[in-house]
């Protein structure tokens, strides 16, 4: 998988430039409110962000990611997490094995999001609840605008296959899937940044990386330009505030 070598290259860093995933898993963890003690199992876990959350909520965690660098160092951070190396489309858990699944920012990456869906239906129990996690909406006041503009500029420019990551639907696959009240939970993180490069440099630490490396260089280095000269302007007016929301689709085994 393409996302899996990507992530894996981008482990060392992924998360430490600024607490974004972290605020966002404490957020998910927060919107489903775990019973203590229930079996949770975190798709994708990255570096640990959401099984933090849900160990300090008193779960018990497993956590399984194809980038085998991300589940080195989030055993290494979290020795109380079971950590795995594994494929979404293909859970190596027995049926009816946990309470609880979390996809946080992964389903829009995997190569077929209906066999990752259909695998956590069968490894949850009945009446066990899934939190699937896609970017969302969030309130900026315009700030973002511009940022966003150029991004969408440079997208229509990829040269090497599809952009990273791709739309999807995701009230309408888990509903595909098996599970039933499906409904919306929308969250927000607003970070102070204090620099353009340190932001570009987070950028460059997650997903993001994917869609830059997917540009011809020119177009790259184009890019990186004018992203900080706009990072720049918006530090100048006020200053660098990292808002991004996540809508988290929350549905139900029958």
């Amino acid at each position: 998988m393409r996302s899996a070598d990507l992530f894996d290259r981008l482990a060392p860093g992924y998360d430490e430039l600024l607490p974004f995933f972290s605020s966002f898993g404490r957020e998910i963890v927060a919107v489903l409110d775990p019973a203590p003690a229930s079996e949770l199992l975190d798709v994708g876990a990255g570096r640990g962000a959401v099984s933090a959350a849900a160990v300090s909520s008193g779960c018990r965690v497993t956590a399984v990611d194809a980038a085998p660098h991300m589940v080195e160092l989030l055993w290494r951070e979290h020795p109380d997490v079971v950590a795995r190396v594994m494929d979404a489309e293909s859970l190596d858990f027995p049926t009816d094995s946990f309470d609880i699944a979390v996809g946080a920012f992964v389903i829009h990456l995997v190569d077929n999001p209906a066999a990752a869906l259909s695998e956590v239906r069968r490894v949850l129990r009945p009446g066990g609840v899934v939190a699937v996690t896609m970017p969302g909406p969030y309130e900026d006041g315009g700030r973002w605008d511009r940022f966003n503009a150029l991004v969408a500029e440079y997208e229509a420019r990829v040269s090497t296959g599809e952009p990273f990551g791709r739309p999807l639907d995701v009230a309408v696959a888990l509903r595909a899937a098996g599970f039933v009240d499906v409904h919306e939970e929308h969250v927000e993180v607003h970070l102070p940044v204090e620099s353009p490069l340190r932001l570009w440099d987070f950028q460059m630490s997650h997903g993001f990386a994917g869609f830059v490396e997917s540009l011809d260089h020119e177009d790259a280095t184009e890019l990186r330009r004018r992203a900080l000269a706009e990072l720049d302007r918006m530090r100048a007016d006020g200053g660098i505030v990292l808002d991004r929301g996540a809508t988290i689709h929350v549905a139900r085994v029958p």
